[in-house]
């Protein structure tokens, strides 16, 4: 008997029989993506157990802790941010202990299907799924088909990026172009499926001082999360500088969120081209009651990504009903509607940002709020039957 099936409660005679599921988010890359396909599923008729890292301090919790355990890094959090290369040595080494810890857990029939969100070190994390597909299938969601979306990383986490995806039993994408990409790379394509990302909802109202506050005579534009090289936020300068000053005047950009690169040039180039209160920088992880001020203000937002597949950003700010100015790549490309919803852009083309932001600038455009078309219900049916189908399938092999 499974933890699941333990503490499930009496399901219907109809209904699907319960399945219990290991969810890894090792690092909480995407607590509140979990958190919506926690919901999805248990709908479904799966009972999600995640494993991750522990909460982290001013960290809100997004998963339900009856549904979270903190089984991964538990020391690691305890070294100091600033100790950064022995925080690296320190995670790599616990990533290989707790996986072991986890390989124990499935011998004990602990899960009925395993589903990783991330591979943290792919070499290890491809050779740790086959040992788990002893006991069970494995399920394997490819947020990004480029690992951490083109940022320098260690040659850990880069080398043999596709291992894990060859290993796992079945693919998870967000979006067709995801899927050709892997198709185009050599993975099998019968185990690959399209499965949308689902809605994240605000999780709080502006405040009371936000809805009374003057609204900024420029238009606002705001590109918001955490700051790094993919997001192009050095091409969004560029873009501004290139902008005919009595167009910079009309509008401004809000650069929100936590740095996770060093952020000082940019702040200098910035000031070198003298775009003043065209630019402003807010830094620093802004919580629930922050977020909803900081969308309240802005009449619009920006993209300029080099690289995407989906974004969990974007399906946070898309049912507001503000303009929206991003490159051609991933989800953008593909939901987007061009001149309705936004403007869409060449990655990398700062000359070609530079005119979409000047034009929202001048033309104030104001879409209509457009709801998220998927649910997570809809995403956590789905999701049981890829369950379903890689469990038959182990179940013919064995």
């Amino acid at each position: 008997m499974t933890w699941a099936q333990a503490g499930g409660a009496v399901a219907d005679d109809d209904a699907p029989a319960t399945l219990s599921a290991l969810l890894l988010d090792p690092s909480l890359f995407t607590p509140a993506y979990d958190a919506g396909l926690s919901g999805g599923l248990r709908q479904a008729g799966v009972r999600p157990l995640w494993l991750t890292r522990p909460l982290r301090e001013r960290e809100e919790a997004e998963l339900d802790p009856a549904e979270c355990e903190a089984a991964f890094y538990r020391r690691v959090e305890a070294i100091a941010p600033a100790r950064r290369r022995l925080r690296a040595v320190a995670k790599g080494a616990s990533h290989l202990v707790d996986l072991a810890s986890l390989l124990r857990r499935l011998g004990r029939n602990e899960a009925d299907v395993v589903h990783l969100q991330w591979a943290v070190l792919p070499a290890f994390d491809a050779a740790a799924i086959l040992a788990m597909r002893r006991h069970c299938p494995v399920v394997m969601t490819v947020h990004d088909t480029v690992p951490f979306n083109g940022e320098r990383i260690s040659l850990l986490q880069n080398k043999g990026f596709d291992l894990p995806l060859r290993a796992a039993d079945r693919l998870i994408v967000h979006t067709r172009a995801a899927l050709d990409t892997l198709r185009a790379r050599g993975l099998d394509a019968h185990k690959i499926h399209l499965i949308p990302h689902g809605p994240l909802p605000l999780k709080a109202e502006p405040s009371v001082a936000a809805l009374a506050r003057a609204r900024s005579k420029r238009f606002t534009l705001v590109l918001f999360g955490q700051i790094k090289p993919y997001k192009g936020v050095d091409l969004l300068i560029e873009a501004l500088g290139q902008m005919p000053a009595h167009e910079r005047e009309q509008g401004r950009v809000i650069v929100a969120g936590a740095p996770m690169m060093d952020i000082a040039p940019l702040m200098a180039r910035a000031e070198a081209l003298g775009l003043g209160p065209a630019l402003e920088f807010r830094l620093g992880r802004l919580d629930h009651q922050a977020m909803a001020d900081l969308f309240h203000e802005a009449d619009g937002f920006v993209f300029p990504y080099r690289q995407i597949d989906a974004s969990g950003v974007y399906f946070l700010l898309k049912p507001l009903g503000k303009w929206m100015v991003a490159s051609r790549v991933g989800i953008f490309a593909e939901d987007l509607r061009e001149g309705a919803d936004g403007a869409l852009v060449a990655p990398g083309d700062i000359h070609a940002l530079s005119e979409a932001m000047a034009e929202a600038f001048t033309r104030r455009p104001a879409p209509p709020p457009r709801p998220n078309s998927e649910s997570w219900a809809a995403i956590g049916a789905a999701t049981r039957r890829l369950y379903d189908e890689a469990i038959a399938e182990r179940s013919r092999r064995v």
